[in-house]
């Protein structure tokens, strides 16, 4: 993107630790680092001059939701490749395009998309990665670079794995998802989150989306087993 990194990742962990210490220690926080260009390069207003590069460290209160689950429906709307956009960074330019999948949504009624590549393939929701369970096997969409896999889907991965359950990264329809047993998301700011409702298909929470909420939760709070 033509940027210029003005921040180690030291410093910016020892910035975030400071913010931290302005809260109450209670209220879970959302942590965002953002690096913009302020100008463009000789030249051109397109091209960022790198020199220009800013940082800013923005930390806010994010309570996490309930437990009652989200309804997600497919989106009209796609996931651009790799040779349109940004795809492989949470870049500020992918934000529209999932702001309008998430209003279309909601216009529907429902509170999230189940979104699909250019070649209709499921990758994620409009603000989430996504899980399904099939006959006690768990999948999630494999990173084919047109979305961000995320830390929490990493995370949730390797922690499933430890426990024991057979996790696939494969290439996904909507049609296996109409026909899960169960679907849950995750991410950074919401963590591990049930859905309910896929358009016409109703869903319960399900014993694994429990287990992966409970296996990450321990795992944040530095909770093991054997402190149940």
């Amino acid at each position: 993107m033509g940027l210029k990194p003005v921040k180690t990742s030291q410093e910016i962990e020892a910035l975030a630790w400071e913010g931290i210490k302005r809260f109450d220690g209670k209220t879970p926080i959302y942590i965002k680092p953002m690096y913009w260009g302020e100008h463009g390069s000789p030249g051109s207003v397109v091209a960022v001059d790198a020199e220009s590069t800013r940082f800013a460290l923005c930390l806010f209160e994010a309570p996490l939701g309930g437990t009652g689950g989200i309804t997600l429906t497919v989106s009209p709307f796609r996931r651009p490749s790799p040779e349109t956009a940004m795809t492989d960074a949470k870049a500020g330019s992918l934000y529209p395009n999932s702001g309008r999948m998430i209003l279309e949504a909601r216009g529907r009624g429902f509170n999230n998309a189940l979104v699909r590549d250019m070649n209709g393939n499921v990758v994620e929701t409009a603000s989430s990665n996504v899980f399904m369970v099939k006959d006690g096997i768990v999948y999630t969409p494999v990173a084919n670079r047109t979305f961000l896999a995320g830390i929490t889907r990493a995370r949730v991965i390797s922690l499933l794995r430890q426990e024991g359950f057979d996790v696939r990264e494969e290439t996904l329809s909507v049609e296996q998802f109409m026909t899960a047993d169960e679907i849950f998301t995750t991410g950074n700011y919401s963590k591990v989150v049930s859905v309910n409702r896929l358009d016409d298909r109703e869903f319960q929470e399900g014993p694994v989306a429990r287990k992966a909420l409970e296996l990450y939760m321990d795992w944040a709070h530095g909770r093991s087993a054997s402190e149940e």
